[in-house]
């Protein structure tokens, strides 16, 4: 990922965020904050996301090359990888 994505990326969070605190804004001056709400995201979240998208892009590799480099390390890397992708979502 370049910078120039890295930063849209971050900047698009950042709106999606900003809209989701408006949302909570109005229903609570218009008298609907009594309602379930979604937790605002925290910075966590956006760890979690870029942790997910990392592991999501390493086993795309893996995958990729493994005809190329044939190793069972690298293929229990792969499958290890997955089951936590898994276990996150």
């Amino acid at each position: 990922m370049t910078i120039q994505e890295a930063l849209e990326r971050s900047a698009d969070e950042l709106q999606q965020q900003i809209e989701k605190h408006r949302r909570m804004l109005s229903q609570a001056w218009n008298g609907e904050g009594r309602g379930e709400v979604d937790p605002p995201s925290g910075p966590g979240d956006s760890e979690s996301r870029k942790i997910r998208q990392t592991l999501v892009e390493t086993i795309e590799v893996l995958e990729a090359t493994r005809r190329s480099f044939k190793s069972k390390q690298l293929e229990q890397l792969r499958r290890r990888l997955v089951r936590v992708l898994a276990e996150l979502t």
